[in-house]
């Protein structure tokens, strides 16, 4: 990924045979229909009834489908989808639900939200600390 104003003028390069072999690697059913998009489209022009995903949210974040109700949550109150939300600002949710379960906490919108703040910046969000 390149600099942040890159959003719509960055696009996949990803073969129907990578992104195969990506979903083999992280265990994402084939039931999804994954696709690599056209040479030609940005993460911004994703069809319709389908969700674009970065292979580095998987990477970087360790993420893993199928996604945590505590994730989608977070997706769902700040009204984001995973392509607009940095690879880091998603680790950020991951690594706090890690830690919150290690503790003995139940992660909840409410107490993620008293150390974390959504921030724009550029064309990302990112969730930055108070």
């Amino acid at each position: 990924m390149g600099a942040r104003k890159d959003l719509f003028i960055s696009y996949s390069h990803l073969t129907e045979e990578e992104v195969e072999a990506f979903c083999q690697e992280w265990g994402i059913d084939s039931k999804f229909n994954p696709v690599a998009p056209g040479l030609d489209k940005s993460i911004d022009q994703c069809p319709t009834g389908s969700i674009a995903l970065y292979c580095r949210h998987f990477e970087f974040s360790d993420m893993h489908h199928p996604f945590s109700t505590f994730v989608l949550n977070i997706l769902e109150y700040y009204r984001v989808s995973f392509g607009q939300i940095h690879p880091q600002g998603l680790a950020r949710v991951l690594h706090f639900e890690v830690l919150c379960r290690a503790l003995g906490y139940d992660t909840s919108l409410l107490l993620f939200r008293r150390f974390f703040r959504l921030a724009k910046n550029g064309d990302w969000f990112t969730l930055e600390t108070y």
